[in-house]
């Protein structure tokens, strides 16, 4: 029997692609390290459940892997019972369904924490194509954690901070001339993906737009800025490619006419909160670093989240999560004497900051771990749910809706998060039931039960209404049945 013995190619040395292997290995380890000092953050928001969202899209799911099919229209209440319903998560929503059925709402929460995960890479990512070091954009991650912590939770927007990175790594590659049909290919793909998960894919096709508007806007660029045109139609094909089609533009207008001003995320932009004054300022900083670097995808891609943040804060997200690789990237680069001897006489300082900083994050990261996927307890009451007789219909809040729905599926709720599912004068007059500004005899025709904020004006009403008596109370709500 003869050993063949395989010779290295003619040019390349036997441990030249060890080497290679080893230097690369090298090379990604900072960046790992950066990535999973953002753990702990993911681990304390999947501590507990907060958005009522969650709760209701995880009943979705799991009716769309029962039927195998998805829900057009609503079943889980009696005030629009059998409405027509578009489900514009409906891929996140059977996420959520599988990991409630593999380990209830902890799985729920550790999926959340993983997507989270995502993000941060995809936010690292971009920061390493800017130019950054992996210790720069680490440390701007930590620090900009707490803006982004609260919009991390387990909801579709997820895809959304994901998907955004991604899709402005490749315009910038189709802008620079690389690879450019196989970019363009992925956009369509990641649009695709994008709209099935969440109908907030249409963000992409008008970031797209926008730097496609400023290369044609610039006769040197303006080859490039008809590719990025192309990568438009393309993002565009893909967010039809959906269960309802052109149906998902009607719906993001109903979503907006019902929710503006209701839902916190909805609301105009608010100078007077820090947090909010915070993410405009970083998206700022970031947007004038863009236009003095001449690049204009950059530009583009924080310009429609920086101009549709005054109109409804759900778009700071995006200024923090594209502003935090964009100034990286010019502290890496800077070279200026006296930024680089004052970084250097701070090193201990930093570091020490640092370490407290991460000692903070891993202690409530280490709490969190005793309840991970808890509903809030100051918002969701556990044990009164339970409480709620079989088939009640109950009169309820949006938050407790979804929460309801989940837990109770055989009780029938009033209202819930699904604003443009209810409609905005809906939404109005139970909101001023809640208030108590209104008649409860005629507000709660048709109710059985009413689970509302001890605290609430319908609350006060109720104790003194004869026609009806407290079945549970705690300090997240109380349960009044019908007599």
């Amino acid at each position: 029997m003869t050993t063949q013995i395989a010779l290295p190619e003619q040019g390349i040395e036997p441990g030249e692609d060890v080497m290679a292997r080893a230097r690369a290995r090298a090379r990604a380890r900072p960046w790992l390290l950066a990535w999973l000092a953002f753990a702990p953050v993911a681990v304390l928001r999947a501590g507990t459940l907060a958005e009522g969202d969650t709760f209701w899209e995880i009943r979705g799911g799991l009716l769309t892997l029962s039927h195998q099919a998805i829900p057009r229209v609503d079943s889980f209440t009696w005030t629009v019972h059998g409405k027509p319903w578009t489900l514009n998560s409906w891929g996140f929503d059977v996420v959520l369904a599988v990991a409630y059925r593999i380990g209830g709402l902890p799985a729920v929460a550790w999926a959340s924490a993983a997507l989270a995960m995502m993000v941060a890479g995809m936010v690292l990512l971009l920061a390493r194509c800017l130019g950054a070091s992996p210790q720069v954009a680490g440390w701007l991650l930590l620090l900009g954690s707490p803006l982004l912590i609260e919009w991390l939770s387990a909801r579709p927007q997820l895809a959304d901070y994901i998907a955004v990175p991604v899709l402005v790594m490749l315009l910038r590659r189709i802008a620079d001339g690389r690879d450019r049909v196989r970019s363009i290919m992925a956009v369509g793909i990641l649009s695709v993906g994008w709209v099935n998960l969440h109908a907030a894919s249409l963000l992409g096709v008008v970031i797209a737009g926008a730097c496609a508007v400023l290369l044609l806007a610039r006769r040197a660029s303006r080859g490039n800025g008809w590719w990025c045109v192309a990568a438009g139609a393309a993002a565009l094909a893909g967010s039809l490619l959906n269960p309802y089609g052109l149906g998902v533009l009607a719906q993001a207008g109903q979503v907006q006419s019902a929710a503006s001003g209701l839902i916190v995320e909805w609301r105009a932009f608010d100078p007077a909160s820090p947090m909010q004054l915070s993410m405009f300022i970083t998206g700022l900083t970031a947007l004038v670093l863009a236009a003095r670097r001449g690049d204009a995808v950059l530009t583009g891609a924080l310009g429609v989240p920086a101009a549709g943040s005054v109109v409804v804060i759900r778009f700071l997200p995006f200024l923090v999560l594209l502003g935090l690789p964009i100034i990286a990237g010019a502290l890496s680069r800077t070279s200026h004497p006296a930024v680089l001897r004052y970084a250097r006489s701070r090193r201990v300082m930093f570091r020490r900051c640092g370490s407290a900083g991460m000692a903070a994050f891993a202690a409530l990261a280490a709490l969190s771990l005793t309840h991970i996927g808890r509903p809030d307890p100051a918002i969701y009451p556990v044990p009164i749910v339970k409480d709620i007789p079989p088939r009640c219909k109950v009169f309820t809040s949006d938050l407790l809706g979804g929460f309801v729905i989940l837990q109770r599926p055989d009780a029938p709720v009033s209202l819930d998060s699904r604003f443009d599912l209810y409609g905005r004068q809906r939404v109005l007059a139970d909101v001023r039931a809640l208030q108590g500004r209104g008649n409860p005899v005629s507000e709660l025709t048709g109710a059985g039960c009413v689970l509302v904020p001890p605290t609430s004006g319908l609350a006060s009403q109720l104790h003194r209404d004869p026609a009806w008596q407290v079945r549970a109370s705690g300090a997240a709500a109380i349960l009044f049945v019908r007599r």
